[in-house]
């Protein structure tokens, strides 16, 4: 589905073409590492059982996820009605998306192995 997201949604260098060169645009890393951060920030005591604690993070995760493909969506639906600033929100939500699932697997894993070792 996240492959989906980014294939529909502009990309860095459409949004750039539409702000200008000298436009301010977090680089992607950055964009994604504020989703990480942010998803991680938003999640806490995660489950111990591995099908709870995936459940557990999808049910955060899944918001963003519809939110994204909303929004990309949109830039396909009607792309002559849609403002420049869309194509920047888009494009930002799809980074910090990436991210954001990038932690969810990270939390995943990492209560996994920490239960492993104990």
């Amino acid at each position: 589905m996240l492959e989906k997201i980014i294939f529909l949604a502009p990309d860095r260098t459409c949004v750039i073409s539409l702000l200008g060169t000298d436009a301010a645009l977090p680089e992607e890393e950055q964009l994604q590492q504020n989703g990480y951060d942010l998803f991680q920030m938003t999640v806490s005591n995660l489950p111990t059982d591995h099908q709870m604690r995936g459940d557990y993070l999808e049910a955060h995760f899944r918001p963003l996820l519809d939110t994204a493909i909303e929004m990309a969506m949109a830039m396909t639906d009607r792309p002559a009605h849609v403002p420049e600033a869309s194509y920047v929100q888009t494009y930002i939500a799809v980074q910090n998306l990436i991210g954001a699932q990038k932690a969810a697997m990270d939390l995943y894993c990492r209560v996994q192995v920490e239960f492993m070792i104990s």
